[in-house]
């Protein structure tokens, strides 16, 4: 499996409208995340979307390239609240950063397993 820093590298590389094609693919998917995994679609949405702002800034900073460390400690951080308050209202404990970074790059793959538009 790749990590996040070489996936978020391989995104960086792609044009910026493609990208925001996936996003919007992936928070279209949100109500059929709620369906298969009640409650979690918010946090799925919330992940997706701090996962295309880290891209963008790095767009916008032409630092598309070997930035990846450097967004996914920028989606770990955007997401922290969101996760633990997730954490909290479904009774599991409190996440670890190694917890959700699994997660940021899990929701990473999804964004990337949608194929991009023909752009």
């Amino acid at each position: 499996m790749a990590s996040f820093k070489t996936i978020l590298d391989d995104i960086g590389n792609t044009l910026k409208k493609a990208f925001t094609v996936g996003v919007e693919v992936a928070k279209a998917a949100e109500p059929f995340v709620d369906v298969a995994f009640p409650g979690i679609a918010a946090l799925y949405n919330t992940t997706v979307t701090a996962v295309g702002n880290a891209e963008n800034a790095a767009i916008a900073a032409g630092a598309q390239t070997g930035t990846g460390a450097q967004k996914l400690a920028a989606v770990v951080a955007a997401i922290t609240p969101a996760f633990a308050a997730y954490a909290v209202s479904q009774g599991l404990p409190a996440p670890t950063v190694a917890t959700i970074t699994n997660y940021a790059n899990a929701v990473v793959a999804t964004v990337n397993a949608i194929p991009a538009a023909n752009v």
